[in-house]
């Protein structure tokens, strides 16, 4: 991916906002986990029709852009290597469905895991932005975009701080390993933030047990 020259106020502000978007796309992966679960619920102990039905919409999708198929582990380097060939909505399009389909598959009994779909969505989306702001060096956009995505999923910042180190090859060099901890922190913040704004959300809207005022208790 290549590394970007020293370390600047630019590229921590670049770092800052890809660990905050990182965390959205998670909050949208876990979104998705729970909207197709309930889906899939409908089928209750149907197993073969839910599989099904599930198969089919997964075949349709991916006739059309089989680059989805599998983890995207092996179609991922053929995207990085031309993503002009694909264009920002695509791209986009591409790191959005993502995770829906991973959420089909497993919600309807399917086996995988989430972690390569996961840095899939993220180097789509991340390779969308390079195209518009192709003077931000590309080992800055997916790295930091992978670390905020894969913190908030895992839970785990040193974890995804080194996984996406070694993945991304940046883990000898200083200036990548400072910006991709500063995605990390960024992300695992914005989730926490998160997380306590649902729990308040959800205690305003459970029902009160005390009785109303003016009745007379037991």
């Amino acid at each position: 991916l290549g590394q970007p020259v020293g370390i600047s106020l630019a590229w921590a502000a670049w770092a800052i906002g890809l660990g905050l978007l990182g965390a959205v796309l998670a909050v949208y992966t876990g979104m998705a986990f729970k909207i197709l679960g309930r889906i899939m619920g409908v089928f209750k102990d149907r197993v073969i029709e839910r599989v099904l039905v599930a198969g089919l919409i997964i075949a349709v999708v991916c006739y059309f852009i089989p680059e989805l198929l599998f983890s995207g582990e092996s179609s991922i380097h053929l995207i990085i290597d031309n993503p002009g060939q694909y264009g920002v909505a695509m791209l986009l399009l591409m790191g959005l469905l993502k995770p829906l389909l991973l959420a089909l598959s497993l919600k309807s009994g399917y086996l995988g895991g989430p972690l390569f779909p996961a840095l899939f969505m993220a180097v789509m989306v991340a390779l969308a932005i390079s195209l518009l702001a192709p003077g931000v060096p590309l080992a800055i956009l997916v790295a930091c975009l992978e670390v905020g995505v894969v913190t908030l999923l895992l839970k785990a910042p040193l974890t995804a701080i080194l996984l996406v180190a070694v993945l991304a090859g940046v883990g000898t060099d200083a200036t990548m390993l400072g910006l991709i901890t500063v995605s990390a922190v960024t992300s695992l913040i914005a989730g926490r933030a998160f997380e306590k704004l649902m729990a308040r959300r959800q205690t305003a809207e459970e029902p009160v047990d005390s009785p109303a005022a003016g009745t007379p208790g037991p």
